[in-house]
């Protein structure tokens, strides 16, 4: 009798621990990986499909590539020009209030975050 209660104790340990384990692994995972918001999946979007960008306004540049986090205007003898900083890799201009050209480059992984 008493073999069967340590039986059915280690047994209970064993489910226990693996449990335990499940979920600790789980949460850890999803901790790591922040989800993307809304205007980081849009500017993804935004730069895979960079020749729909031609032409746009500044409105239909918003609802399509979300918010920029910077924006400069010059003065020019032909107008403004404007350059809206999506990042350091994804800049656009634009001219009389369109997109007239996009500057994209390659983003290489270097594993440290720039401050």
């Amino acid at each position: 009798m008493q073999a069967l209660f340590h039986q059915r104790l280690f047994s209970l340990g064993f489910w226990l621990i693996a449990a335990t384990l499940f979920a600790a692994t789980t949460t850890g995972a999803r901790a790591q990986a922040p989800a993307a918001t809304d205007d980081e999946v849009k500017v993804l979007r935004c730069r895979q499909n960079t020749s729909e960008l031609i032409f746009m306004n500044r409105e239909q540049l918003r609802a399509k590539c979300g918010l920029w986090s910077k924006s400069y205007t010059v003065k020019t003898a032909e107008g403004e020009v404007e350059r809206i900083v999506y990042s350091r890799y994804f800049v656009l201009t634009l001219r009389k209030g369109q997109v007239s050209s996009v500057r994209q480059r390659r983003q290489i992984f270097t594993g440290f975050k720039k401050n």
